[in-house]
C-alpha cells in the first residue's frame, strides 16, 4: 500500500457479503476451519466485487455520501494511468487519483495464496478494507491528503488502516468475519507488505514503505482502535474538508 501521486495510497474495496465466521487461529495456511467469507468463494474477482459491494453500502450509510468504489484485478499495464504505472512492479494493491480506481496485482494475489491458501478471501479482504478506507478520505475530502513528507504519509496510511478496523468490526457485527481471524491475516498481512523492496529498474528504488506507512506494530495498533471504536469517525479522527 502506497502513496501515488500526491494524493492517496493504496484503495480498493471489499467487505463480505454472506455471513458466516472462522473459528481458531489464522496465522498460517493450515490452521483451524477455513474462512467462509463471501460464501466460501475463493476467486479473487468474486471476492472483490461482494467486499466492495458491501464496503460501499456500509461507508455510504456510515457518512452519508455516496461511496463508489472501483476495482481493477490483474490489470494490464494499458489499463493503468502512465503517472500510477509503475507500481505495478511492486505487486501489490494501489489507488491511481487520476483515474480514480484501485488495482490488486496478480503478484499480490498469488503471494497471498501462498501465504495464507484457503484464507486468501481474508486477506483480500485486509487489503481491500485499508483501501476503502483512503476512498473515504477522498470523498469526505479529508484534510492533509496531498500534504508531502513521510510524516503526513504515515498519518493518511494510519488512519486508511484505522477505517480498515472499524470496517471488521461492523462486519464481525454483521456475521460477515470472525474478529480475531481477521485480525490475525491483517497483522500477518502487514508485516509481508513492509518487507516488500521495490525491484530494480522499477523506478521506486527510493521507496521506502515503513517510512510512508509505519511499522507493521504502529498499523495494527491504528487498526485496532478504528475496531475498538464505536464511532468510526472519532477513532480514526476523521474530519470532513
Amino acid at each position: 500500500m502506497r502513496r501515488i501521486l500526491a494524493g492517496l495510497v493504496l484503495l480498493a474495496a471489499l467487505a463480505g457479503c454472506s455471513a458466516g465466521t472462522l473459528a481458531g487461529t489464522v496465522a498460517g495456511r493450515g490452521s483451524a476451519a477455513p474462512p467462509v467469507l463471501c460464501g466460501g468463494r475463493a476467486e479473487p474477482v468474486t471476492v472483490v466485487a461482494c467486499v466492495v459491494a458491501d464496503l460501499d453500502r456500509a461507508w455510504s450509510a456510515r457518512i452519508g455520501r455516496p461511496v463508489t468504489i472501483r476495482v481493477t484485478v490483474d490489470p494490464e499495464p494499458a489499463e493503468v494511468d502512465r503517472g500510477c504505472r509503475p507500481f505495478l512492479a511492486f505487486g501489490t494493491a494501489f489507488y491511481c487519483p487520476a483515474d480514480d480506481r484501485a488495482y490488486l496485482t496478480a503478484a499480490s494475489v498469488a503471494r497471498d495464496r501462498a501465504e495464507f491458501g484457503d484464507r486468501l478471501p481474508y486477506a483480500l479482504a485486509g487489503i481491500l478494507a485499508h483501501e476503502a478506507g483512503h476512498r473515504v478520505q477522498a470523498v469526505v475530502r479529508e484534510p492533509g491528503l496531498d500534504r508531502p513528507g513521510d510524516a503526513a504519509s504515515r498519518a493518511v496510511e494510519q488512519q486508511a488502516d484505522c477505517l480498515a478496523g472499524a470496517w471488521a468490526a461492523g462486519a464481525a457485527r454483521r456475521g460477515l468475519v470472525d474478529p480475531a481471524a481477521f485480525r490475525a491475516v491483517y497483522a500477518r498481512e502487514m508485516e509481508i507488505v513492509s518487507s516488500l523492496k521495490p525491484p530494480p529498474g522499477s523506478g521506486l528504488e527510493e521507496y521506502d514503505e515503513v517510512a510512508t506507512h509505519g511499522t507493521p506494530a504502529e498499523r495494527v495498533a491504528a487498526y485496532d482502535r478504528g475496531a475498538a471504536g464505536a464511532d468510526p469517525e472519532a477513532a480514526c479522527a476523521l474530519r470532513r474538508g
